[in-house]
């Protein structure tokens, strides 16, 4: 009975084959499955990075920044104003996630902490933006992060390119920072190894802006070879004229330029030219019949501009000439005019003092022709005369004398003079004299000038004086 099982019994290694065929398959379902959510997520990351490039390459082309700089989410959309520029629907937000994406710091990618990266040339305006690496699944390499998946990556590029645009309102340009595996180095062990290569294998990045290289063209006809003509509703049309392009209809055609200008690179024809103004460097007429019309004879007038350009420049070099000249003239003339002024005053000063004069003048003249003609005897010599007095007080030790005629104040001992004296000559400073002459005042004769004859005057004698108030030259 040992030996024999009963008909229908499952053994335990029966059981046991049958639990691990199960849970193999199941392993195999949640690798399939988790194989299938990040695909999912792959697929989302791509639609949020489509919609979010979309909005940028809006907003450059629409309202291009004036300068290089770094923008965010605030500048394509304003969803506090009605009114705002909303280039980014306010159905998203700062936290809106690009799945599966990490930026270069470790954290998750969002619309919030993604950056524009302006670049204004004189080519355009461009922008590039960075949606970080893709990860999934295990950390091998122990960073605290999971691994890189190029192959995720591809997924979200792949989905995100088939929204981009023709044109450039809706066009961005995705691409891996790194696209190719040449030389990147996978060992871990080796010196060359760089974590930021292989990772750059599944970065992710956007180009946004009118000025890319691989901008497609705008296609009206469906391919990139205009075939036939543009017609606009106001009834313009630009058409294909044989090699050449044709614009016309009812309408006017205007060229609005603020700085820039309107180059005819070979001739322009035009059955009439009218302009407010206009310049040409040179004026050619091939018509058969040439110009007619009064005054054309005279357009050439290359020589009349030589000559009058000849005689300019000679009145404007004797022009500055006599500017220069005039202008020293002026202030020769103004001296001249003060010295005129002040010679007028002085002329004037002189012919009273002349008038003042003329009757003493006569006077003196007969009193000398008088002296001349009478005997001496009747005019006697004035002595002891003032110089004979100075020598005889000098001899004695008083050198120091104060005319009387020519001083102010009280000459005597210890007293406060001014005026001509033997102390420093003319006083400048307030004096103080002092060991007088005991015969103080000293007569002598001196003859006067009014009517020739002798009179006494008087001086007074010292021995020594000092300075009260000091003048330059000092007391001796």
């Amino acid at each position: 009975m040992q030996i024999h099982t009963e008909s229908g019994a499952i053994t335990i290694a029966e059981t046991l084959i049958v639990l691990v065929i199960g849970i193999i398959g199941l392993t195999l379902w949640a690798q399939g499955r988790l194989n299938e959510l990040e695909m999912d997520s792959a697929r989302a990351a791509g639609r949020a990075i489509a919609t979010y490039s979309r909005a940028a390459s809006a907003w450059i082309a629409e309202n291009p920044p004036a300068t290089s700089n770094s923008f965010n989410i605030t500048s394509l959309q304003d969803c506090d104003d009605e009114n705002g520029a909303r280039y980014l629907s306010c159905s998203f937000g700062a936290k809106t996630p690009i799945k599966l994406a990490f930026d270069s710091t470790g954290k998750r990618v969002n619309f919030g902490n993604l950056k524009i990266e302006v670049s204004v040339t004189n080519s355009g305006t461009t922008g590039t933006i960075d949606f970080g690496v893709f990860r999934s699944g295990n950390d091998r390499n122990n960073d605290n992060l999971p691994d890189s998946r190029p192959d995720l990556a591809a997924v979200a590029l792949e989905t995100a390119s088939k929204e981009t645009g023709a044109g450039v309102l809706n066009f961005f340009e995705l691409n891996f920072v790194r696209e190719s595996v040449d030389g990147v180095e996978f060992d871990e062990n080796e010196v060359s190894f760089n974590q930021t290569e292989v990772d750059n294998l599944a970065r992710l990045e956007a180009h946004v802006g009118a000025s890319l290289k691989s901008v497609p063209f705008l296609r009206l006809d469906g391919t990139n070879e205009m075939t036939d003509g543009v017609r606009f509703e106001n009834g313009m049309r630009l058409t294909m004229d044989g090699s050449g392009l044709s614009f016309d209809g009812p309408g006017d055609v205007e060229v609005a330029t603020t700085t820039g200008t309107l180059v005819v690179s070979t001739k322009l024809e035009t059955p009439t030219l009218e302009s407010d103004s206009a310049e040409f460097d040179s004026l050619t007429v091939d018509n058969a019949n040439g110009v007619n019309g009064n005054g054309f004879d005279r357009f050439d007038q290359v020589a009349d501009i030589v000559r009058i350009d000849g005689t300019i420049l000679t009145l404007t070099s004797r022009i500055t000439a006599n500017e220069s000249t005039i202008s020293n003239h002026a202030t020769e003339l103004m001296r001249l005019d003060s010295a005129v002024a002040s010679s007028q005053t002085n002329i004037e000063s002189n012919r009273v003092n002349i008038a003042l004069n003329s009757g003493t003048i006569t006077d003196n003249s007969e009193r000398i022709q008088s002296l001349e003609d009478e005997d001496s005897s009747r005019y006697p010599l004035c002595t002891p005369s003032k110089q004979e007095t100075i020598t005889q007080l000098s001899a004695a030790g008083f050198g120091i004398y104060y005319d009387n005629q020519t001083l102010s104040g009280n000459c005597s001992t210890g007293a406060n003079c001014t005026g001509v004296d033997r102390c420093g000559d003319t006083v400048r400073g307030t004096i103080t004299m002092t060991n007088a002459w005991r015969n103080n005042p000293v007569s002598y004769v001196a003859r006067n000038s009014s009517n020739l004859q002798c009179a006494s005057y008087s001086m007074n004698f010292y021995s020594r004086c000092s300075c009260v108030v000091p003048n330059p030259g000092g007391c001796k």
